[in-house]
């Protein structure tokens, strides 16, 4: 590598500052976690971080044709904050064509990229540094990936439709079936509140009760891959159902957990948080607006409302008939 190339890869430990404010990944607890679980890998700076993102779009920029491409990319996370997201610096793995997602079959064109990553962080390749003029191994880790929610879906291997939707509260989701909406519904969302917080006391704005609990426990990867242990694939869209041994919120166990390092990872799949922003924007602008087929105030809400008995001023009034 190049002077310049091989400055900006140790731009992480060499540049970046270190004054408690999180502007690059390298500042949060997973970078620091992960260097302390693996520190030959973190001894030398020049080794690279990845991360992996993938989504689908339509290429030919019409519904009316069913098509859809999947481009799988690795964003190198040794650079700068103000380059590593540039398209000259973003690593385009692998497109895959089809006629629909891949859905958990993601899991079989991504056997090769899995194979290479294990490659790199075991052996390393080949690499001479022009600043140093000497040859090293250069090795790389793939540190998370990047999604939205329908994608986390393919990449995890965690069910996001259900009783357990939420892959980061996972057993303890707090759902509840609307009856008249025919939608799930997930609360609950104060037991993340500081434990003092009035939110907390106030059960009139909420679900009618106080909430007191704890934050749920995220799963690591230990706990997954334990549970996931006797979990059996099963590959192919040739049937519409397909019968698995296993119940619950697991669709597979994700081809990620081959990577050696990938149990230990303590953030392991993240959301991205255009998609999030936008659908919440949507939600709130269309209440507030009544944009029809846009508004989560309707008929059917109000009557869940009398079914869960809370927001009495709410709830639907029958007209009496004199």
């Amino acid at each position: 590598m190049c002077p310049e190339t091989a400055a900006a890869m140790r731009w992480h430990a060499t540049e970046r500052p270190n004054d408690g404010n999180i502007r690059h990944p390298a500042d949060g607890d997973a970078w620091k976690d992960f260097d302390s679980l693996h520190p030959e890998f973190s001894s030398d700076p020049r080794n690279v971080r990845l991360g992996l993102s993938s989504d689908g779009f339509n290429p030919f920029r019409t519904m009316s044709i069913s098509h859809s491409m999947w481009p799988v990319m690795l964003m190198n996370y040794n650079l700068s904050p103000w380059i590593c997201m540039k398209p000259e610096y973003i690593m385009l793995s692998m497109i895959i064509p089809g006629p629909s997602s891949p859905g958990n079959d993601i899991d079989v064109y991504l056997q090769s990229l899995i194979a290479e990553l294990k490659e790199l962080w075991e052996f390393g390749v080949e690499t001479f540094d022009t600043e140093s003029n000497q040859t090293f191994q250069l090795r790389a880790a793939l540190m998370w990936t990047i999604s939205d929610f329908p994608a986390l879906v393919m990449l995890s291997g965690w069910s996001t439709k259900g009783k357990f939707a939420c892959p980061t509260c996972n057993y303890g989701t707090c759902s509840q079936y609307l009856k008249h909406s025919r939608k799930m519904c997930y609360m609950g969302h104060r037991a993340f509140l500081p434990p003092e917080h009035p939110f907390r006391k106030d059960n009139k704005s909420f679900d009618g009760d106080e909430d007191h609990r704890l934050a749920p426990t995220p799963l690591s990867g230990i706990k997954v891959l334990e549970e996931l242990r006797e979990f059996k694939n099963i590959f192919g869209k040739g049937k519409k159902k397909r019968s698995r041994d296993n119940k619950g919120p697991w669709k597979k166990r994700s081809i990620f957990f081959e990577l050696p390092y990938w149990e230990t990872n303590k953030l392991r799949h993240n959301l991205d948080p255009m998609h999030v922003e936008k659908n919440i924007c949507d939600s709130i602008l269309g209440t507030l607006l009544e944009i029809d087929g846009k508004s989560k105030d309707h008929v059917n809400s109000r009557y869940d409302l009398q079914e869960m008995g809370i927001r009495k001023v709410l709830q639907p009034i029958k007209d009496v008939v004199s």
